[in-house]
């Protein structure tokens, strides 16, 4: 699964890396050191067929757009691959509605002993890169706008398998255009996209338990440790 991330890279730099327009962008995008569910993302998606790429915030958990509410938005902030195309929460979103939900590490839990050891993990020296995304648009009782979206998780690959059964899809940058193409809809060729990433192109190392407080958002929740 995905349940803690960290967005630490420079607006520019992901502006050109995801090709979405800088002047878009939100202009207080800050280095972020312990994303958690019910935060705000940002992700990037592409809402008309040749439209250009729109950096948006995302309420992390999703909310499916017949919802009656938002109490199921916690247990929704990850997709498992082998369902999304059918499950009812996720299907719509998974076949027009598809973004790229931007990072450059994440944390996974391992338990040792009685207690759960934080991990960090990075894709190629740390660079950022997108994990496979869902988004929705819902309304709550007083009409105002929620947009949210959720993280699609695959099986695990050498590195990540110690330590859980579930890890986030992060796609390939020659992936891209096709997940956020709002016009394709062959459900079998998206699947074949949400496979584990290499475990020779990433790395991971213990960090303190610092970072299991959601509140700590500073270097030292990535700060290895022994």
């Amino acid at each position: 699964m995905c349940g803690r991330f960290t967005l630490r890279t420079p607006l520019t730099v992901l502006a050109k890396q995801f090709q979405f327009d800088l002047e878009a962008a939100s202009a207080d995008v800050r280095p972020r050191y312990n994303i958690a569910p019910t935060q705000t993302v940002l992700a990037v998606r592409q809402i008309e067929q040749g439209s250009r790429r729109e950096p948006v915030k995302l309420f992390w958990g999703l909310i499916p757009s017949w919802a009656k509410d938002n109490k199921g938005a916690y247990a929704c902030i990850n997709a498992r691959s082998d369902s999304v195309a059918t499950k009812p929460t996720f299907r719509l979103a998974f076949k027009k509605r598809r973004c790229l939900i931007l990072a450059d590490g994440y944390y996974e839990w391992r338990k040792e002993s009685k207690l759960k050891q934080p991990y960090f993990f990075e894709v190629d020296g740390g660079k950022p890169f997108a994990f496979a995304g869902l988004w929705d648009r819902w309304h709550d009782p007083e009409g105002t706008l929620v947009e949210s979206c959720t993280i699609v998780t695959t099986t695990p690959n050498e590195l990540l398998e110690p330590l859980h059964n579930r890890m986030a899809v992060i796609l390939k940058p020659h992936q891209f255009s096709l997940w956020l193409d709002p016009t394709m809809t062959r459900a079998e060729e998206l699947i074949d996209t949400l496979v584990a990433y290499p475990a020779d192109e990433m790395e991971s190392f213990r960090v303190s338990k610092f970072v299991n407080n959601t509140r700590n958002n500073t270097p030292a929740c990535i700060q290895p440790c022994a």
